[in-house]
């Protein structure tokens, strides 16, 4: 039986996640959909970079 392929890893990182019941996480988490529905790539790539920041110093 031949051997299935090693999974590929992913190009990019994951976009981060809100914490729920976070109000600052809820607001850039709607700015960043805001920005991917105009299609604004660099708006959506930072809310991410925002997002990750707010969660590193406020829920870690």
């Amino acid at each position: 039986m031949p051997k299935s392929p090693s999974p590929v890893p992913a190009l990019w990182p994951a976009p981060p996640q809100p914490q729920a019941g976070c109000a600052r996480c809820a607001d850039l988490d709607e700015r960043r959909t805001k920005a991917r529905r105009q299609y604004d790539r660099s708006a959506e790539s930072d809310g991410n970079v925002m997002l990750r920041r707010h969660l590193r110093e406020a829920h870690s």
